[in-house]
């Protein structure tokens, strides 16, 4: 089912308007990233090579709405450890990131309608797309995935924006998985100004485990520079199926250079929990420069300052080229 709404978007482009091309824009997408954990004294690799298709229907009275389809073969290559949507370290797939439709002819007071696969509406990354970047905001980690399928409310009205999604739980696949969901939301002000605030909240359970979350997100920008700050407050069940209390909190501060081919943070990012003596905190360190309109280079460094209670401190140093044509 995951493929079907793929498949009916495109389908339906091709029965309901006679000319496809236009509205229509679409992109081979290609990347290689090496990645060395440190911890683990291990060295992999990721490939992807997919495609992005993003379409807006319309009539003679304007826009209906708008669909967006991405589909990648991705290849791991002694990835460590193994991602949830694959079986093994050297294992190869083909992989749906964004696939919705989103019908946005409706009344001014009436929300918009989608449905799909899509990025759970909540903290940053509601209006910030890291798909397919280095650049991440820790939303699977903090909600247990970052995309699901299933049904959202959502607008952009005069004064604030909304999404409201009610989603399946089962992360990859269209389907809730032993009584899984996930009720997903945030409220917040114009994502287009320079000063940004936001509300979410979030009740799931993912993968057997119940998780609350209240959270509070901001975004303030002077320039070429950006400081940005999330906070989320909840509980889940993840130990011995009793509620613990967790903490999440980032803090990125960032520029943009004048011809805005390059882009450099810098991440702290903390994470409180109940059951855990120490608060664990990471520092993440990032650039993206891109080379010319289809060609971009990231790098990011990611280092563990405390010592967790067990194992070692987390240190990542990942690479990534990225052509998209």
């Amino acid at each position: 089912m995951q493929y079907l709404l793929l498949s009916l978007l495109i389908t339906l482009s091709f029965e309901c308007f006679a000319d496809f091309n236009r509205n229509l824009r679409w992109s081979l997408d290609a990347s290689a990233r090496l990645n060395h954990n440190k911890a683990i004294d291990n060295t992999s690799r990721i490939y992807a090579l997919g495609i992005d298709i993003h379409k807006v229907f319309n009539r003679s009275s304007g826009d209906m709405g708008y669909g967006v389809g991405q589909v990648y073969y991705t290849k791991l290559s002694n990835q460590i450890p193994v991602p949830f949507l694959f079986d093994s370290k050297d294992d190869g797939d083909f992989i749906i990131r964004e696939a919705h439709l989103n019908y946005t002819d409706t009344a001014n007071w009436f929300p918009n309608v989608r449905i799909g696969h899509f990025t759970m509406p909540f903290g940053l990354e509601e209006s910030i797309d890291t798909n397919g970047r280095l650049l991440d905001y820790h939303h699977g980690k903090n909600l247990g995935t970052k995309l699901d399928w299933g049904l959202s409310l959502n607008k952009v009205t005069e004064n604030v924006e909304y999404n409201v999604s009610y989603t399946l739980g089962g992360k990859d696949k269209a389907k809730s998985v032993n009584g899984s969901y996930a009720v997903t939301g945030r409220i917040g002000t114009l994502s287009h100004h320079d000063f940004i605030m936001g509300f979410s909240f979030y009740r799931a359970e993912i993968d057997g485990i119940n998780r609350k979350r209240l959270a509070i997100d901001w975004q303030y920008y002077w320039q070429t520079w950006g400081l940005l700050a999330e906070l989320a407050l909840g509980e889940d069940d993840k130990q011995a199926m009793q509620w613990q209390q967790e903490k999440y909190a980032l803090l990125e501060l960032n520029k943009t250079a004048l011809h805005e081919q390059l882009k450099v943070y810098g991440q702290v990012i903390f994470t409180d929990k109940e059951f855990q003596k120490n608060t664990e905190k990471l520092v993440n360190i990032g650039l993206s420069y891109q080379i010319s309109t289809q060609l971009e280079f990231s790098l990011s460094g990611r280092i563990q300052l405390n010592t967790p209670e067990v194992g070692k401190k987390q240190q990542l140093t990942r690479i990534q080229i990225r052509y998209r044509y």
